[in-house]
């Protein structure tokens, strides 16, 4: 599994607003020195998505050769202050998401859902780890629905979030993995981590 860090821009020195940016064009409008740290923060999230690679890069031409008929889905950038626990923002973060509800896919509820644990089954684990006097640990794995690969019938075409200062307005990103907002994104994540655990 690759593990490519997501947007963690730190803000030793606070941000001058902590309002996050709505959109990228709102963004585009900040205070100098607040811009910068989004912008370091949104070409973070932008370059760590393109270096695994998610998705290529096409032109409008190509696109339209490759797409069939399907529409583009729209992709934006979510932005997010993070706190710490002390409740001082600690990092300023951006995540690129698909919109998923307009997936042109039909997909069952078992292609899509992923199981979780239950209250149950944690307070079980919890108690043989303290019968048998284990650590109990946690983990987080950064851009987690990122990990997994498309199929070969899991086609989609995306457009770059409206205002991304990376891309041009008419290219496409056919992609190559998975990617938060997809309906399938919970599942694939769940396959790919039970794949790594039973050959780890």
């Amino acid at each position: 599994m690759q593990n490519s860090e997501t947007s963690t821009i730190l803000v030793p020195y606070g941000l001058k607003s902590l309002t996050v940016p709505s959109s990228l064009k709102v963004h585009s409008k900040l205070d100098p020195s607040d811009k910068q740290i989004w912008d370091a923060t949104y070409d973070e999230e932008y370059d760590s998505l393109c270096s695994l690679p998610s998705w290529e890069v096409i032109a409008e031409e190509q696109n339209h050769k490759l797409c069939k008929g399907q529409k583009a889905l729209p992709t934006m950038a979510i932005s997010a202050i993070k706190y710490d626990a002390h409740n001082k923002p600690k990092r300023a973060k951006y995540r690129i998401v698909v919109l998923g509800n307009l997936d042109y896919h039909t997909w069952s509820r078992e292609a899509t859902a992923a199981p979780v644990l239950s209250q149950l089954d944690l307070h079980l684990l919890t108690s043989l780890a303290v019968h048998h006097r284990r650590s109990l640990k946690k983990c987080d794995v950064k851009q987690a629905f990122v990990q997994s690969s498309l199929s070969e019938d899991e086609v989609y075409f995306l457009k770059p979030p409206v205002g991304c200062p990376r891309s041009n307005p008419k290219h496409y990103w056919p992609l190559i993995r998975s990617l938060y907002g997809l309906k399938r994104a919970p599942k694939l994540w769940f396959d790919t981590l039970c794949k790594h655990l039973l050959f780890t």
